[in-house]
């Protein structure tokens, strides 16, 4: 028989996440890995097939970085990621890289209902292309349209264009974050890393509670502190205005940069929130607010047709790494 185990992996910034599939979608083996402890992919790869009987004929690999040629120098580690050299050194028939956002794009679509919070059914274009938005750390974008009835996914830096205000409260905000940077990105007001900077303007207007101010100080990530007290304020715990205001204003940019994403590529098929912080501010994502700022401008009848939906499961980049290395 041939083989047609495939290996699958999601290489972030600080951890990777490597799966074996089987001959269908089982997954025969699955580890998560520290990258700190690794000197490269290939120390990790070498640590995750210890001991298998039959290795993988061809692997697919969704890596936070720009892929050029087949090739990756990661921004927050020193690896540098070749597949060629990889399909070479443990005698795979392809190895295949892809930036993050494509593997979470190719694997967004295959998700059941169960692992997405639709926000809008909307009508979907069966034809049409999907956009994919993941707020983690940064402001991860990608898109898919179907080439011979398929979708094929594409990377985008989409992250890193202008940040549009859209009311008063927002050109204060672009004013605020333009006194310390030259120019800000959409990725610079709607992401994991700018949550404290978001939480400092709001409380220019909302005085910060003093346990929240303590708890900040001990906290070596200030976001998780600003997202929970948000969470627990609404639903009923001990109140904070600027962190509630922190969060509903992160959602309100995310719905605008969701339509901008639909305008560019057309994305009839539908949009799929990804990242990190989506599925920990739930509560936030108020259905008609969400909508109201989503279908704006003269396509707002097309904009209402559009199916958006948040991903919650955290394997989606996993699961499309695996489908892009069956398709090789």
């Amino acid at each position: 028989m041939v083989n047609r185990a495939v290996l699958a992996g999601d290489i972030g910034g600080t951890k990777t996440t490597l799966a074996l599939y089987g001959q269908t979608d089982e997954i025969l083996r699955e580890a998560t890995f520290k990258n700190y402890k690794f000197d490269s992919l290939q120390s990790v790869i070498s640590n995750f097939l210890t001991g298998l009987d039959h290795p993988p004929a061809r692997a697919c690999f969704g890596i936070a970085g720009p892929v050029k040629g087949n090739r990756v120098r990661m921004t927050n580690l020193e690896w540098t990621i070749d597949g060629r050299e990889l399909a070479d050194h443990f005698a795979l028939e392809h190895v295949l890289l892809v930036n993050d956002l494509v593997a979470t794009t190719a694997g967004a679509v295959l998700l059941p209902a169960e692992s997405l919070v639709t926000i809008n059914n909307g009508r979907p274009d069966q034809k049409g292309a999907i956009g994919v938005l993941a707020p983690g750390t940064g402001l991860g974008q990608s898109f898919a349209v179907k080439v011979n009835n398929r979708l094929q996914p594409f990377p985008s830096e989409g992250g890193h264009c202008s940040f549009a205000p859209r009311n008063q409260e927002q050109i204060r905000l672009l004013e605020f974050m333009l006194e310390k940077r030259p120019h800000v990105s959409v990725e610079q007001v709607c992401s994991g890393m700018v949550i404290p900077d978001l939480f400092a303007f709001m409380t220019m207007h909302s005085p910060e509670p003093e346990w929240l101010a303590r708890h900040r100080r001990e906290s070596d990530d200030q976001t998780p502190s600003i997202v929970q007290a948000a969470n627990e304020a609404l639903a009923g715990g001990p109140a904070c205005e600027p962190a509630v205001r922190t969060v509903q204003l992160f959602v309100d940019i995310l719905a605008a940069e969701a339509a901008n994403l639909v305008l560019k590529v057309l994305a009839t098929g539908g949009i799929y929130l990804g990242g990190g912080i989506p599925p920990r501010i739930l509560s936030f994502f108020d259905q008609e607010r969400f909508m109201h700022i989503f279908c704006r401008g003269v396509y707002r009848e097309m904009l209402a047709d559009i199916p958006v939906h948040i991903i919650r499961d955290p394997k989606t980049a996993l699961i499309g790494a695996r489908e892009l290395a069956v398709a090789i």
